[in-house]
């Protein structure tokens, strides 16, 4: 069992060095002979964990971006995040929607109903636009530039109720805005008498693959609760992200 626990050590210390590292480095960070250092590192070398450059220094192996791809397959960000929804909609009573980004729209991947909500027309596996909602907008606006643009070329900005943004100059300035301060707000832009706010969630390439959102009466969502629900929403959404790693 030490003798794991010390390969996974110098594995991890490897993986973590900005730089390569040589066999003396090893012996000296962990406490042994340059001898004993090799032979762990011939036994990851084998397995595909580390690998040795010409000049004999080692860097993380291709085995490593393998597992990674794998791990992240297998990750479901439904089941990473329900008890975090959960934990919002305990916090605040209203209705908590998870969303994952599909193509040029959004899709609801799960709602928490919340205790003292309105009934909302959303629904798991409804999709959704992505310019006319809260989640749909933090999406948006951590987009790459280039993808933005392309997304704004190709979509048609139809109105949903009188309070919908449609004009993409419009919708720029406020995906700015919502860059700029973490968070978006829906103002009854989806569905009449709504209102919604929204920050976005992040993989480990630092993308905007999903937003989770607080939705509830619109008359009930003063300035004060819309600051307080955006800094809830902003904390529970980074420990969802850090486990998708980011």
């Amino acid at each position: 069992m030490n003798t794991l626990r010390k390969a996974l050590e110098i594995l991890d210390f490897i993986v973590k060095n900005p730089g390569d590292v040589s066999v003396t480095e090893v012996a000296e960070r962990f406490g042994m002979s340059v001898s004993n250092a090799y032979k762990y590192l011939v036994v990851l070398e084998e397995r595909g964990l580390v690998l040795r450059k010409r000049d004999k220094r080692y860097i993380p192996g291709y085995k490593l971006v393998e597992y990674g791809s794998l791990v992240l397959r297998r990750i479901d960000l439904r089941d990473i995040a329900h008890d975090h929804l959960v934990e919002v909609m305990k916090k605040t009573g209203e209705t908590v929607h998870l969303i994952l980004k599909d193509g040029l729209e959004g899709v609801y991947i799960d709602k928490v109903e919340g205790e003292h909500s309105l009934p909302m027309v959303s629904r798991v596996g409804m999709k959704i636009d992505l310019y006319s909602t809260a989640s749909g907008k933090a999406i948006l606006a951590f987009l790459p530039n280039d993808e933005l643009e392309e997304y704004l070329n190709l979509i048609e900005l139809k109105p949903k109720t009188p309070s919908t943004i449609t004009d993409p100059r419009v919708l720029k300035r406020e995906l700015e805005k919502i860059r700029r301060q973490g968070y978006a707000v829906d103002n009854e832009e989806n569905e009449i008498g709504i209102m919604c706010v929204g920050v976005p969630i992040f993989d480990h390439r630092e993308y905007p693959i999903a937003a989770m959102s607080i939705s509830g009466a619109a008359r009930k969502f003063t300035k004060e609760k819309i600051e307080e629900y955006a800094n809830l929403l902003v904390e529970v959404a980074e420990k969802i992200s850090k486990k998708l790693g980011y």
